[in-house]
């Protein structure tokens, strides 16, 4: 009943009104002596009418008991839920990355319907066309599994006073699952174990599977049954879900679709993993990472240079965080790939070659947009990163 479906009462009417009608009507036919052969045929007849009277929808009780077999509302039908009721399925979010890249749309939609209620009316049909996914807990009370850095983004521009309380504070839902009859440590424990991946319609996709909890607060194993995570809007931030982030986007490692592809396993919180992988490798001097989860004894550590913005520094980082990715510490990681894979698709081929030619002899700053390039990490592309692409040709990461 993972959509919210109930057909009992429907079932039962239809078995009662089918059960007396084929009665009556075996009777009748008794009653007027046709033979058996013909008897088979008019209750055939009589059935198929039944059924084509019932599809038009003058059978209520066969159209709800097929509802079952229907998809919920489209998402412009999900129900809002505001944020400060939703319980996370994780503890903390990257501020930076909610500020680059998912404010600005909903800022934009407000300010291009000139705000006030036209502007709600314009977010609003944002969000019912980004519904996020949710589990049912104890108690009814529902769980945020994905789109928190969604969901922050739009408590953050919602409590900003330059939009006022006009603003959306909420989210549309979707149910992937109802684990309301567990409770305490059995139900963290169903969380965490997770389920099957469902789209907005609660349709399986395929045999993926999931997790529904990030169990660690900036790195920290918690225990959800004492510590249970927070509602959207005590989300902390962890700095290295951002650099993970942007790790992945710098090709470090490989995104969640080629995860499936090859493992048929899909996870929520694949930035997470490269984030506690990232914690004890780098850190930013200046940029106030020992209040955002930051580790000053990581290996590498970067400072502002002289002439350099924060900006510069962060994407010097970011290039280190990348090619980290690339190590064998972080081989039994979701989205690890092989060092020769410059382009991180999880296969080792032409596009990869293509790569290497185009950041050959090029700057230092521009190979940070594309720090794979550096297959062998000797600071400059050369013949030696082209040999062991020509060595690991056309070997994918599923062997």
């Amino acid at each position: 009943m993972c959509c919210g479906w109930d057909t009992s009462a429907a079932a039962h009417a239809l078995y009662l009104r089918e059960k007396w009608t084929g009665k009556a009507i075996s009777c009748a036919l008794d009653w007027m002596h046709i033979s058996k052969i013909w008897c088979t045929v008019v209750r055939l007849f009589l059935a198929i009418g039944i059924g084509c009277v019932c599809t038009l929808g003058c059978a209520p009780g066969l159209a709800i008991a097929r509802s079952a077999q229907r998809p919920p509302p489209p998402p412009a039908l999900h129900p809002s839920v505001p944020l400060a009721e939703l319980r996370c399925g994780q503890y903390n979010v990257g501020v930076d990355v909610v500020e680059a890249t998912i404010e600005q749309p909903l800022r934009d939609a407000w300010n291009g319907a000139g705000g006030g209620e036209a502007g709600r009316n314009a977010v609003d049909a944002l969000l019912r066309r980004k519904p996020v996914p949710v589990v049912i807990g104890p108690n009814g009370q529902l769980h945020l599994v994905d789109g928190h850095h969604h969901a922050t983004a739009i408590h953050r521009v919602a409590t900003d006073p330059a939009y006022g309380p006009r603003f959306p504070d909420y989210v549309y839902v979707y149910v992937i699952d109802d684990l309301s009859a567990y409770s305490g440590q059995e139900f963290w424990k169903k969380m965490l174990e997770g389920g099957p991946v469902r789209n907005e319609d609660c349709e399986k996709i395929g045999t993926l599977h999931h997790q529904y909890l990030w169990p660690y607060d900036r790195g920290v194993l918690q225990d959800p049954s004492v510590n249970p995570p927070p509602t959207v809007p005590h989300l902390t931030d962890d700095i290295l879900r951002s650099i993970s982030e942007w790790a992945r986007i710098a090709k470090g490692y490989r995104d969640v679709e080629d995860w499936e592809k090859h493992h048929r396993r899909y996870l929520f919180f694949l930035e997470f993993f490269f984030a506690n992988y990232l914690r004890d490798l780098v850190y930013l001097q200046g940029g106030d990472w020992e209040h955002r989860g930051g580790n000053a004894k990581a290996k590498h550590i970067f400072k502002i240079e002289s002439g350099e913005t924060a900006q510069d520094a962060t994407e010097r980082l970011v290039a280190t965080a990348a090619l980290s990715c690339r190590d064998p510490g972080a081989l039994k990681l979701p989205g690890w790939t092989w060092a020769a894979d410059v382009n991180a698709d999880g296969r080792v081929d032409g596009d990869d070659f293509a790569l290497l030619l185009s950041a050959w002899d090029t700057g230092v700053s521009s190979r940070y947009r594309m720090p794979t390039s550096d297959i062998n990490q000797n600071g400059h592309i050369g013949v030696n990163d082209i040999a062991q692409v020509i060595e690991k040709w056309g070997l994918g990461t599923d062997k």
